[in-house]
């Protein structure tokens, strides 16, 4: 399964109600197809990342378009597919 990172810009007018989206995505995604690792605050270009895992591009865009865009204050979204060359969040706790 391909895994992907998704940059998130929030209108700074609404950052506290994107926080609050962000804390509530659940690890199971309802979107089929989809697992959440980590969700993060990030500094630069950028102010939240969320790192996921889906079965294949077309869930990773639906899972894009139908949760994280949605989140009140994400401005806008930027998601590329990685790939780990080591596996450090196995032993994540």
């Amino acid at each position: 399964m391909p895994y992907y990172w998704t940059w998130l810009k929030i209108d700074r007018s609404k950052a506290v109600d994107a926080l609050k989206g962000l804390k509530k995505l659940p690890k199971k995604s309802p979107n089929p197809g989809v697992k959440v690792y980590y969700v993060a605050n990030v500094f630069g270009d950028w102010d939240n990342c969320v790192w996921f895992e889906a079965d294949d591009n077309n869930h990773a865009m639906e899972y894009v378009q139908r949760t994280l865009s949605k989140i009140p204050g994400v401005t806008y979204t930027c998601t590329y597919s990685t790939a780990p060359i080591r596996e450090y969040w196995k032993n994540w706790k």
